[in-house]
């Protein structure tokens, strides 16, 4: 039968030109398959070591799975790379640089904390020292020494030579942290016992802020509830702030009917009644009011000062004022009230909440009338009196002759009597002055031997 069908193929003849793409296209598979089998055999090779010895054509119609099963011995033998964190196969360099970043932020977040704690250690055993409570949300550090105010809180220098010349060498406890909670920008409500200092620790931080006059009008009010104690916090503002072209004024009779848009007024200290006769009269503008500052509280507080109180409030409508109360003593009442005018406000309080002052000596002293009362205290001064001590004794005296003042002028008749309450007068002016000299001269002493 192959002779009989090569025998009717006798005679053609294969046309190459005519066919000649579809011979290379025969001849290029071939050889594709060629290689593939070459390829197989040097794996083939490699895995058994060394060359085999009879090597078997394969046809060009399983050249496609041959190169697939090439592939896989090739991914067999791949060392596939080691996964570190997210990165698959291989190394990414932003991905890298992004971990390293996160690492580094957090190693400052816990270094961070570390030095935060460290702080607050710091701050409780200091608190634990001076026997300061506080209240509130991210209570301010206490000053360590006054110096702390230049390098944390930008004071002027003149304020630091102005409290050396007071006698000041160190800040009192209610100094210590009411000064940098006011300075944080951050409302207060303190209290601590009589002669703590506590008038300086609300002047020195209004000061501090204020840094030099301004001609906006009023900036700072103190509301004080005598008249008294009105133009003692005026002398003691006007002592720390000299060496600074500050206008300090005291609402007296004569300003309130003023025009204090006529007036240079940095800060103003007033009673509550005087500054409320003067805000009805539109004699004063209290909106650029920045700092507000009630003093001795708990007898402003009282329902005879309320009304007067509320209107000064609602007058001083800076959005961005910072109130403060100051007192010695803090009434759940008082803080009730205070709370409702005053937002995230610190409660400082040294010592004990309403306690009576460790350093003041107290006697309990029974009298049946007004006359027995002053009898009581002039034979307890005269205890006083037996003393060396002359500034006390000059103090007392003065004491007795203010007390006996009083009772004069609560009596019928007190007209006939001004001879002698002027009299009266002139001893606690010149007891005053005396002591304020003397004071000043032994602060200064303390200063130079220092």
């Amino acid at each position: 039968m192959e002779n009989d069908s090569s025998f009717l193929f006798i005679g053609t003849k294969f046309d190459r030109k005519k066919f000649s793409k579809d011979f290379d296209r025969f001849k290029e598979k071939k050889k594709d398959a060629d290689s593939v089998v070459e390829n197989v055999v040097t794996e083939d090779e490699k895995e058994n070591g060394g060359p085999e010895k009879e090597i078997v054509p394969v046809p060009v119609s399983v050249s496609v799975s041959v190169s697939v099963s090439s592939r896989k011995r090739k991914r067999k033998g791949m060392v596939m790379e080691s996964v570190d964190g997210f990165r698959v196969f291989k190394p990414s360099k932003k991905v890298g640089s992004e971990f390293e970043q996160e690492e580094e932020a957090v190693d400052i977040v816990a270094q961070r904390k570390k030095e935060l704690n460290r702080q607050m250690e710091c701050d409780a055993l200091l608190r634990k020292k001076y026997n300061i409570h506080t209240s509130g949300n991210n209570v301010p550090s206490p000053l360590s020494d006054f110096k702390e105010l230049m390098t944390s809180y930008q004071c002027e220098p003149y304020i630091l030579r102005n409290l050396a010349k007071l006698g000041f060498k160190e800040p009192t406890p209610i100094q210590r942290q009411a000064i940098p909670v006011l300075l944080s920008g951050r409302e207060c409500f303190a209290c601590a016992p009589t002669g703590s200092g506590k008038t300086l620790a609300f002047i020195c931080p209004m000061l501090i802020k204020l840094k030099c006059s301004s001609a906006d009008g009023i900036r700072a009010v103190i509301l004080c509830p005598t008249r008294e104690l009105a133009a003692q916090t005026t002398r003691e503002c006007k002592k720390l702030a000299k060496g600074k072209k500050f206008y300090v004024r005291l609402m007296t009779s004569e300003l309130k009917t003023a025009d204090f848009s006529k007036l240079r007024c940095d800060i103003l200290i007033s009673t509550p009644r005087r500054l409320q006769f003067s805000i009805r009269r539109k004699r004063l503008d209290l909106s650029r009011v920045e700092y507000l500052v009630l003093d001795e509280s708990d007898k402003l507080f009282e329902l005879s000062l309320m009304k007067q109180i509320d209107s000064v409030v609602k007058a001083c409508s800076n959005p961005s004022i910072i109130r403060s109360l100051f007192s010695a003593t803090l009434p759940d009442r008082v803080e009730e009230l205070a709370r409702t005018i005053m937002h995230d406000a610190v409660r400082v309080i040294i010592g004990r909440k309403n306690s009576a002052s460790e350093t003041i000596k107290q006697t309990l002293l029974f009298a049946g009338s007004e006359e027995g009362k002053l009898l009581g205290l002039r034979q307890s001064f005269a205890e006083v009196f037996l003393q060396d001590d002359l500034i006390s004794r000059l103090l007392c005296y003065a004491a007795a002759a203010s007390i006996e003042k009083r009772v004069l002028l609560s009596q019928p008749g007190r007209r006939k009597l001004g001879a002698r309450i002027s009299y009266i007068q002139e001893i606690i002016t010149f007891v005053k002055s005396y002591y304020g000299s003397s004071r000043s001269r032994t602060a200064a002493g303390d200063g130079n031997s220092g």
